[in-house]
């Protein structure tokens, strides 16, 4: 696999100038002129084998590893090595994937970047369809202690949130060790971006424990499983199908890691 990234220094941040409007006790408005830091909302059109396959509204840092990461977490890869390159214009708002292999996508919302899904899916129906696409993890130990260094590990090195408030942050652990904290607009994206870079750093994702600031939904935990991942925590909530896809296919699933607690709703 070969990555071409020819991005350089892309802004992530716009300064603008607004007003604070401030209530005082005695129910007065006063307002003051001042400066604010802005994140900026970066477009990408991703190609694989030149058709249009995906776009993602970002943060336009990591777009190698992020494409990287949602190829696998999406499953349009298994492992890294179906990949020839991954090219990034100079912008940034155009990559290109080739793969060594054909590849049947689905029509494209080209206003909306969507694949089109039909109404009327029930419960037992996606289920079956988890069922022939996804595969159970294997048992892993992990520790407490590690997903708390992980929380204040993204609560420390969140830089793009303290200066803007408009991120996302992942951390990924290795082996107990702290690996990679990334940030993105979208809590899937900063996910992905985590997935992407220790693919890229061919580090082994059946050891990692993956902690999002965001909360886990359904599709959240699927891209944990798809990528082999074991372990996925938060500081905030599942939802009931993340849950019982979690329990369903071995994904340890844990969330409201605050301070030194942290509830456990799918695991060991």
């Amino acid at each position: 696999m070969k990555i071409i990234n020819e991005t350089h220094s892309l802004s992530l941040k716009e300064n603008f100038a607004i007003e604070r409007i401030h209530q005082s006790t005695d129910q007065q408005l006063t307002d003051e002129k001042m400066t604010d830091m802005v994140i900026v909302e970066h477009h990408l059109d991703a190609y694989i084998n030149d058709q249009l396959a995906f776009k993602l509204v970002c943060t336009p840092e990591k777009l190698d590893a992020l494409v990287l990461g949602f190829l696998l977490s999406e499953g349009y890869i298994e492992k890294p090595d179906e990949i020839e390159f991954i090219y990034v214009c100079e912008s940034g708002e155009r990559v290109k994937v080739q793969l060594n292999k054909p590849l049947a996508l689905p029509e494209i919302d080209h206003d909306t970047g969507s694949n089109s899904i039909s109404c009327g899916n029930n419960r037992k129906i996606r289920q079956a369809a988890y069922a022939t696409s996804l595969i159970s993890l294997p048992v892993h130990d992990w520790s407490h202690e590690t997903v708390l260094m992980l929380a204040n590990a993204c609560n420390r090195n969140a830089g793009l949130f303290a200066e803007t408030g408009g991120t996302h942050c992942c951390a990924m652990s290795i082996s107990g060790e702290l690996t990679f904290i990334c940030e993105d607009i979208g809590r899937h994206n900063a996910v992905d971006k985590a997935i992407g870079q220790a693919l890229m750093e061919e580090k082994n994702l059946a050891e990692a424990i993956l902690f999002t600031t965001g909360r886990i939904p359904s599709d959240m935990v699927i891209k944990a499983i798809r990528s082999g991942i074991p372990v996925i925590a938060s500081h905030s909530a599942p939802t009931d199908e993340a849950v019982l896809l979690a329990r369903q296919f071995n994904l340890t699933l844990i969330g409201f890691v605050r301070g030194k607690r942290m509830n456990l709703y799918a695991g060991k």
